[in-house]
């Protein structure tokens, strides 16, 4: 039982880590991708600043799955060393 309770508890950290790759990605390229839809539609001003996404959130609760995650395989671990 153990051993799926740490593999999910890393599985959660993983998920922490992979949704804050993807939010930087994503804050990186809206701004470009903005910038391309404005050139095709020629309306109105473009302004870099209207494509950064607010992921404050999301990016506090990454770093919580990570942390909880991390915690918990730690605990895990430590218990299955001293069943042995």
């Amino acid at each position: 039982m153990n051993n799926i309770l740490f593999f999910f508890s890393c599985l959660c950290a993983f998920f922490g880590v992979a949704v804050l790759f993807l939010t930087g990605i994503l804050n990186a390229v809206m701004p470009m991708v903005g910038k391309a839809v404005f050139q095709a539609a020629m309306s109105g001003s473009y302004s870099p600043d209207d494509y950064v996404m607010d992921v404050t959130f999301i990016n506090s609760s990454a770093v919580f799955l990570i942390g909880a995650g991390g915690y918990s395989a730690y605990l895990i671990y430590k218990k299955g060393m001293l069943e042995k």
